[in-house]
């Protein structure tokens, strides 16, 4: 759960721990650590190796001072640190060791004066009936058994193939005698004897053309994107000096504009289907069937209703969280809101086949599998953005650490998610996405166009245009960091498209600037909230390096230094925030720069739930939870002015799930038998409950108790 109230709630309440204490007696305990150490150290004398290494213990408040302490290596970077002995060994391991091939070949081997099989009586149809069968010759003897020294050796538990025990040693010399003294001219051949026909030799050739070795199926080819040629590169020349910047630029807000058809009931609902329409619901619930059917040859007979009622379980998924998602429908921890609406059978079907689009369609794209659907939500995110001119644009990671993704699948360490799909992102302040280009490689930008200058910028600066292109309320202003920032994408904004930008750069893409900066180290001496300011006047750029914990540097081509302000920073040596003097550029950074972090960070606090090996999964479940979230972003917008903007994101989810469920269907569900709900039963009491002398029928009732009181009803005195 979200929160440990949620536990007691009444939307998401949980009768497992609501039932057990209420909310006023779970305030009063607090846990004993010092008594949990001292158990700890009683069973400590089962391991003799150890190992120590420090656990973080997850905090992330500002009432803890010095005692939080961040980790950028762990998975919770803030919290306590708590050092720790634990043991080494892993007994579950340890139980579940396949066995090795030295235990295979043991296995193999019979027990002393064990019997042979062929000293068994076998059925008349599969044995050979003939004398010379029954005589004593080395082919008809009964395998003799091996000593007791091969098995009763110990052999050891590696898998080293290469093996330090003599044959000699173990194999006894009268099987060896018995081998080599064999008469193998006498052997009779197959044709020779008379229970058996004579079959010809197949010839050699024949024989190794039928193979029953299984060999993978070739897939189609593929048609791949052509890689177009890149142009001669795009360079400008410039003339920095150190001066001020005369080409500032401010962009008033229109307060009379307002976002493009705004659903007038208010619902949360609609303000979901915003982005996901109800176009995008039919054509995943056609394919779905249809995938099916090229699956197993019949359709799992999916429709709308039913498909909502899927979407309905994934959007409370992300709120009320377990380990797996057969938790919900278990005996021990099932929730009703989602294991009463479908059974486990059906969502199973459903999950196994859900699809978006034609694998017959297929075109090279490598994000195929999911193309339609993303591409539908785009452009419904595109419909909504009039109202902002300011926008940011960044990378978001959608999680994935499956091996199915191929190349797709990237790694950015310093992301929270550092495994999974890159998404170039361009959001406004509010946080609402609006535009969005998931990363393939020289297939990313497969559905923009560029133009001869444009084609010869690196990858960072194409993103830049590529996002810039479908802005339509003009002039704006785009923010970036270093890895989209140089001077070739902030100029051709600009004077083609009039959007105007800002961002951090990095030393090396100044062309030319560095010359008459100074460098970093000679600002790190330099106090802190100094700056120097270079311009190009010729192509209407500023750079900026200012000096606060380090030196940073900033490019802009509407802002620069001027005006200064003040801002707050702590300082060591005095013990206290100070004043420091900050340029405008950094101001403008600082306030408009955090619209995609802001995404990402609502997108993590309630994620849906949608781990499978099928990779283009995850992007669903992302795009999914965009949509939730800039509905629930614009809905807060529209009603800034009264009660309803204050709407949380948890309950704004809860009211999508109710409605999804509601919407135009009568209170009672028809069920059929593909998707009727089974009741759990009541789970018997564990053994020391049940023989504790105490009464345990607070826990399981007799057969003709009532579930719902304590009153026990007879038979004799209500008969049938």
């Amino acid at each position: 759960m979200p929160s440990y109230l949620d536990y007691w709630s009444t939307n998401y309440k949980y009768p497992q721990v609501a039932n057990m204490m209420s909310l006023k007696r779970y305030y009063k305990i607090r846990p004993v650590l010092e008594k949990v150490r001292q158990n700890c150290l009683k069973y400590q004398g089962l391991d003799r190796k150890f190992s120590i290494d420090e656990m973080m213990i997850a905090y992330k408040g500002s009432k803890a001072g010095k005692r939080k302490q961040y980790m950028k290596d762990k998975p919770n970077k803030w919290g306590f640190k708590n050092y720790v002995l634990a043991g080494v060994t892993d007994w579950f391991s340890f139980l579940c060791q396949q066995p090795n091939r030295a235990s295979k070949i043991i296995a193999l081997v019979p027990n002393e004066h064990a019997p042979s099989d062929a000293s068994e009586i076998s059925d008349s149809e599969t044995e050979l009936h003939d004398e010379r069968t029954n005589s004593s010759t080395p082919l008809s003897s009964p395998a003799p058994s091996i000593a007791s020294s091969l098995a009763n050796l110990t052999i050891d538990s590696t898998d080293n193939e290469e093996s330090n025990v003599d044959v000699a040693d173990i194999i006894p010399d009268s099987i060896v005698r018995e081998i080599t003294e064999s008469n193998y001219e006498n052997v009779p051949s197959l044709s020779a004897i008379p229970s058996l026909p004579s079959t010809p030799i197949a010839p050699l050739a024949s024989s190794l053309s039928v193979s029953s070795r299984k060999t993978r199926s070739k897939k189609p080819p593929t048609v791949s994107a052509k890689r177009i040629k890149k142009a001669k590169k795009f360079q400008l020349t410039y003339n920095w000096r150190l001066a001020q910047f005369r080409h500032q630029v401010t962009i008033e807000a229109d307060e009379n504009e307002n976002y493009n058809d705004l659903p007038a009931d208010d619902s949360a609902l609609s303000f979901f289907y915003l982005f996901f329409s109800s176009n995008i619901l039919s054509s995943i619930v056609e394919q779905t069937n249809l995938y099916s059917v090229q699956e197993t040859g019949k359709s799992i007979q999916l429709s709308e209703e039913e498909f909502r009622d899927f979407l309905a379980l994934h959007v409370i998924m992300g709120i009320v969280v377990m380990p797996s998602y057969l938790d919900y429908w278990s005996d021990k921890f099932r929730y009703a809101k989602i294991a009463d609406i479908m059974s486990l059978k059906r969502y199973q079907q459903i999950r196994r086949y859900l699809h978006f689009v034609d694998n017959n369609m297929a075109d090279g794209d490598k994000y195929f599998k999911v193309r339609p659907v993303v591409e539908q939500i785009r452009q419904n995110c595109l419909k909504q953005q009039k109202i902002e001119s300011k926008f940011s644009i960044d990378e978001m990671m959608i999680a994935y650490k499956g091996s199915k993704a191929g190349k797709r699948k990237q790694y950015m360490k310093d992301k929270p998610n550092k495994w999974g799909f890159k998404n170039y992102v361009r959001a406004g302040v509010s946080g609402i996405i609006y535009d969005f280009i998931l990363y393939g490689g020289d297939d990313t930008f497969r559905n923009h166009m560029f133009s001869e200058e444009e084609l010869s910028l690196g990858f960072g600066a194409q993103v830049v245009v590529a996002l810039c292109q479908s802005i339509e309320r003009k002039p704006a202003t785009i923010f970036c960091d270093n890895f989209f920032s140089s001077p070739e994408p902030l100029f051709i904004p600009r004077e083609k498209y009039g959007i105007f930008a800002l961002g951090t750069i990095r030393s090396n893409r100044l062309r030319g600037a560095d010359a008459v900066l100074p460098t970093e180290k000679v600002m790190k001496k330099k106090p802190r909230g100094n700056f120097v300011e270079a311009v190009c006047d010729q192509n209407r750029l500023a750079v900026v390096r200012w000096n606060d914990n380090k030196a940073v540097t900033f490019i802009s081509s509407f802002v620069a230094s001027e005006p200064l302000e003040n801002i707050r920073r702590y300082c060591k040596d005095a013990k206290e925030k100070i004043n420091v003097q900050c340029p405008q550029i950094v101001r403008q950074y600082n306030r408009h720069m955090g619209g995609v972090d802001l995404a990402d960070m609502l997108i993590s606090l309630y994620k849906t739930p949608f781990k499978s090996r099928r990779w283009y999964l995850s992007i669903f479940a992302q795009m999914l939870d965009i949509c939730i979230n800039n509905a629930w972003l614009l809905y807060r917008r529209k009603h800034s002015s009264n009660a309803k903007a204050k709407i949380s994101l948890k309950a704004f989810r809860y009211d999508i799930y109710d409605l999804l469920l509601k919407e135009n269907r009568s209170a009672k569900r028809n069920r059929t038998e593909a998707t009727k709900i089974v009741k759990p039963h009541v789970a018997r009491p564990l053994s020391p409950v049940k023989y504790d002398n105490h009464d345990s029928r607070k826990y399981t009732r007799l057969y003709n108790e009532c579930r719902h009181c304590d009153i026990t009803h007879h038979p004799e005195e209500n008969p049938l």
